[in-house]
């Protein structure tokens, strides 16, 4: 199979471009991405594509993810994580059970707005808002819409709290935790982050870099582009010769049969894929995303 999805375990104090440079060095492909940046001193699920699925970049990207975190009650540091300068430190006081699950609850199932960290990749007036700091220039911080879908306090033990948290795409999660801080009155860094899910793609499936040693490695654990995005989008099969053709070519077409859909994938009958087209109007769809069928591979 040339054209895959790899699930890989990161581990700490490693850039995510870092990881894929080695993955492309071992497994000699030609293309190569993945589906969301874990900072450094995260570890967890890297959702990797390899050739024709790094056109799935998006896609999956936009699917929920869940982590677990640690955050430290009381200090505060410039990055919002433990590998940054301690730049506020309160007094450690006394929270109840009962108060910090009080405070959890009410962070979820909630879209809120949040603030952009000043440590982010987010462009603002075409710099990089870490670039900012790098050169102490102020700068206001973006806010954006986030969803937490569902978050779980998990233990409270000598100043660090744990716990789990499934949140949209765009979710800061040493954000949220300054947030949490602030509704228990004080403030908080992010010690420890790990990504166990995005959608259905899970950790338990996930191969550590030292377990990959060539593509021989890695072969019973290679997800063809249609198994990876049939939880996430409707699979349609596709036999007429002349739809055939209008999507080889990228051209806009009818599916009058199925119930209407913002994004299909389209398969031919040797259900390899064809394409992701978009919902216009009515019936009408439009390509999103075509593969070149010579490279791509039955499921």
């Amino acid at each position: 199979m040339k054209d895959y999805i790899l699930l890989i375990d990161k581990p700490a104090y490693m850039t995510s471009q870092d990881c894929l440079t080695i993955l492309k060095q071992r497994l000699r492909v030609k293309k190569i991405g993945h589906t969301g940046t874990l900072d450094p001193i995260a570890t967890g699920l890297m959702v990797v594509l390899v050739n024709e699925a790094t056109k799935l970049s998006n896609f999956i990207l936009a699917l929920d993810k869940t982590y677990i975190a640690t955050m430290q009650l009381f200090i505060r540091t410039d990055t919002g994580d433990i590998s940054g300068n301690v730049v506020e430190n309160n007094s450690a006081f006394k929270i109840s059970e009962e108060s910090l699950r009080r405070v959890f609850n009410a962070f979820d199932n909630i879209q809120y707005e949040q603030v952009v960290p000043l440590y982010s990749a987010v462009k603002k007036e075409g710099q990089k808002l870490y670039q900012y700091a790098y050169k102490n220039q102020p700068v206001e911080l973006p806010k954006r819409m986030v969803s937490i879908k569902r978050i779980k306090f998990l233990t409270y033990n000598n100043n660090f709290i744990q716990f789990q948290v499934t949140c949209s795409k765009g979710t800061y999660i040493r954000a949220l935790i300054g947030d949490i801080a602030a509704s228990l009155k004080t403030v908080a860094t992010m010690t420890s982050l790990r990504r166990i899910q995005q959608s259905e793609f899970s950790i338990q499936d996930a191969l550590t870099l030292e377990e990959i040693t060539d593509e021989k490695s890695v072969k019973s654990h290679m997800i063809s582009i249609v198994e990876g995005l049939k939880h996430s989008l409707k699979v349609v099969t596709i036999t007429n010769r002349d739809t055939l053709s209008k999507i080889k070519h990228g051209k806009q077409i009818s599916l009058p049969d199925i119930e209407v859909k913002k994004e299909v994938l389209l398969v031919n009958n040797q259900k390899q894929p064809l394409a992701i087209y978009a919902n216009e109007k009515g019936t009408t769809y439009i390509s999103k995303r075509g593969f070149n069928l010579d490279e791509s591979n039955k499921d």
